[in-house]
């Protein structure tokens, strides 16, 4: 009998302990998203995850725009040197 309440009591304080690191994990965590909840609103001007999302994608569509831009550029100037040489 006493073993047994002695394993109990050690189950329960393992469990209590696992319980207590996954407290403070789940707190660090918290932590974090805020920081980065905080950081996407002060450099994007978003609060929340799919204005984030739809602003990821808008940025990334005007990246498409300035490299398509910027090649097209780099043709003309390679075919004006072209010119140049002939």
């Amino acid at each position: 009998m006493a073993t047994s309440r002695i394993d109990l009591g050690e189950k329960f304080l393992a469990l209590k302990r696992k319980l207590e690191k996954q407290k403070e994990q789940r707190a660090e965590l918290q932590g974090e998203l805020k920081s980065l909840m905080n950081q996407l609103e002060q450099e994007f001007g978003v609060k929340t995850i799919p204005q984030a999302e739809k602003k990821a994608e808008k940025i990334g569509e005007e990246l498409k725009k300035l490299e398509q831009t910027i090649s097209g550029q780099i043709k003309e100037i390679e075919e004006m040197m072209e010119g140049e040489s002939r």
